[in-house]
């Protein structure tokens, strides 16, 4: 009787195991990704690369930031943005910063690759107004 106890818990403990190392393997990082991460507007990391817009208009109204990086557009108003490229409303400086609606509270990122200064805008108060330079 003794053996049958021993074999079962043996059993038990390799499946135990077994279940472990698949877990562990199913949650680790695919060492052959391609480096891109995505990430929804709700989990954006904080960065210096940020524009606020408020009641008051954007902050800051002019930006410097290097071609290929994260640039977060944020709504802390009370009402929606629609952040958009110069000049208005064509909307054909930089079709890139052509963002879109971003709800109050809520926030965008996109990647700036083209290079230049380029203007841009809140569609709907078209006279408020910002510069993005990008090198």
């Amino acid at each position: 009787m003794k053996k049958i106890g021993i074999i079962v818990l043996v059993i038990a403990l390799a499946v135990a195991g077994s279940v472990v190392l698949l877990t562990n393997k199913a949650a680790a990082p695919n060492s052959e990704s391609t480096g891109k991460t995505t990430q929804s507007t709700d989990t954006i990391p904080e960065s210096t690369n940020v524009i606020a817009y408020s009641d008051s208009g954007f902050s800051p109204s002019a930006k410097t930031v290097k071609a290929g990086a994260m640039l977060t557009i944020k709504n802390n108003s009370t009402r929606v943005l629609q952040f958009e490229s110069d000049p208005h409303p064509q909307h054909t400086g930089n079709p890139e910063l052509n963002i879109g609606v971003i709800s109050p509270g809520s926030k965008k990122t996109v990647t700036v690759t083209r290079t230049g200064t380029f203007g841009f805008h809140n569609h709907p108060n078209s006279n408020d107004t910002g510069t993005l330079i990008v090198e």
